[in-house]
């Protein structure tokens, strides 16, 4: 299967480079979805025995490597001050990762108690972004701190049922601050918050994070309450495809396809006086 949709989309990922390029004032945030960046080592709290040298996928050293490679090159690609990552099993393999990009990036990563044990982080220049406080919730987290100068708070999520807890929990709400809210969350809980999907108008085109039944779809959302969007859209690159046009992952089904993920990234830029 070849999409009609991505040469128009490959066109589209010059765009981020070309904003950036035009004003020093925009910044910009990524998320990703890595999709079971896992160790190769046994876990005591969850049950990862798949991701194992012995389990299903015959998760070894030199695959995970890959995969770290792999993940590390989306990363260099993106060229992001901030990128939101969902789907690393712990605090080792985010080092792995910043070990091997080419930004010297911070991180910020917490161990959630879900079924799968994966978790999220938060890569950031420490020149830029200021970080003051973590919240976490079940498939959740919360970052507060300081772009430079203003307020922002960024809020990673993977479907949670329950993320208006942690909104009230860190007393968020639209007009106190502004907020960036990436990954898996309904169209109806973002209207509800009073924030904007920012994903929108990729839908709209046509575009999308995953593919399913043949068509893109908008799995991984993200939605803000800032009115400087310069740009929110799907990053695709050729080398990310397989020979059908879509998300080549690591493994399908069980077998072994050596890619990134059955995800693409999503990114959004804006002007840094986070005007909402």
């Amino acid at each position: 299967m070849k999409l009609k949709v991505i040469l128009s989309a490959l066109i589209a990922t010059l765009l981020p480079a070309l904003l950036a390029a035009q004003s020093k004032t925009l910044y910009g945030i990524a998320f990703y979805d890595v999709e079971a960046l896992y160790d190769t080592i046994p876990s005591k709290f969850y049950d990862d025995s798949a991701y194992t040298p012995d389990g299903i996928h015959k998760w070894n050293s030199s695959r995970y490597a890959q995969k770290v490679a792999n993940i590390s090159q989306v990363i260099d690609s993106l060229d992001m001050p901030l990128i939101a990552l969902y789907g690393v099993e712990n605090e080792q393999v985010v080092k792995d990762v910043t070990a091997s990009v080419k930004g010297e990036y911070a991180y910020i990563h917490r161990t959630h108690d879900s079924r799968d044990g994966l978790d999220f982080a938060l890569l950031y220049y420490g020149d830029i972004f200021f970080p003051e406080e973590v919240t976490t919730h079940y498939n959740a987290i919360c970052i507060e701190g300081y772009l430079q100068d203003r307020e922002l708070a960024i809020i990673i999520n993977n479907n949670s049922s329950s993320l208006g807890v942690l909104l009230d929990t860190t007393e968020l709400t639209s007009d106190s601050k502004a907020i960036i809210l990436l990954g898996r969350v309904s169209k109806e809980n973002i209207h509800r918050w009073g924030l904007l999907d920012a994903s929108a108008p990729q839908e709209a085109a046509g575009r999308g994070s995953v593919v399913r039944g043949n068509k893109w779809q908008m799995r991984h959302r993200i939605a803000t309450n800032i009115d400087s969007i310069s740009h929110c859209g799907v990053y695709i690159k050729e080398w990310l495809l397989d020979s059908r046009g879509v998300p080549k992952p690591t493994f399908e089904r069980t077998k072994y396809r050596g890619g990134y993920s059955s995800s693409l990234p999503i990114f959004i830029y804006f002007d840094k006086m986070l005007e909402f």
